[in-house]
């Protein structure tokens, strides 16, 4: 990997040398800056040609602290799902520009975290365990209707009832017409 990767991030990233991080470490693909408050990995892995940033607090007694993606950050800012992945260019000479806007993402939207305020990071780690509660019920959800649909083609009607009654809240209304059929038509 070349030196244009981390030249880039010193620039789009040098205001947070204004404000007192230091530059720690330089790794393959990986620039980190730290203060006595929080710390910014920055981070592009030319094969995948992800590139992400990541904010936490810093350590207190030398252990590892959690830290959150710009996703997160964009998430407890309100921005949509869509607006928060990660970018992904494989191209170095195409990269200058996301770097930038990623900069610009931490600058404009973490400045709680760089300043290390603990109420913001406790703001984003609920974020994210919504999210992961989201998305194991939406794994949840895509299982019990891929179960209905055989359930249903075999009039397994008992078994429909089950299956759409553990995740009522969540049915669609074409879904929740089946239940009440399947619930007239269910055996005794």
């Amino acid at each position: 990997m070349s030196a244009r990767f981390f030249e880039m991030v010193h620039r789009g990233f040098s205001y947070l040398e204004d404000a007192g991080f230091r530059r720690r470490n330089d790794g393959p693909g990986l620039v980190i800056y730290e203060s006595d408050r929080s710390f910014v990995v920055v981070t592009w892995d030319a094969r995948s040609g992800e590139l992400d940033a990541f904010i936490g607090l810093a350590p207190r007694t030398g252990r590892v602290q959690d830290e959150y993606s710009v996703a997160d950050v964009l998430g407890v800012a309100g921005f949509a799902a869509s607006d928060r992945r990660p970018a992904q260019v494989a191209d170095e000479s195409r990269l200058e520009s996301f770097v930038a806007a990623l900069a610009r993402n931490v600058r404009e939207h973490a400045q709680l975290g760089l300043a290390g305020d603990r109420m913001y990071f406790r703001r984003l780690e609920a974020f994210r365990g919504a999210n992961a509660d989201a998305y194991m019920a939406d794994m949840e959800l895509s299982q019990v209707r891929a179960e209905v649909e055989k359930a249903w083609r075999d009039r397994q009607y008992d078994k429909v009832v089950r299956l759409y009654t553990s995740v009522e809240g969540h049915l669609t209304e074409a879904e929740a017409r089946k239940l009440e059929y399947a619930r007239k038509h269910q055996s005794g």
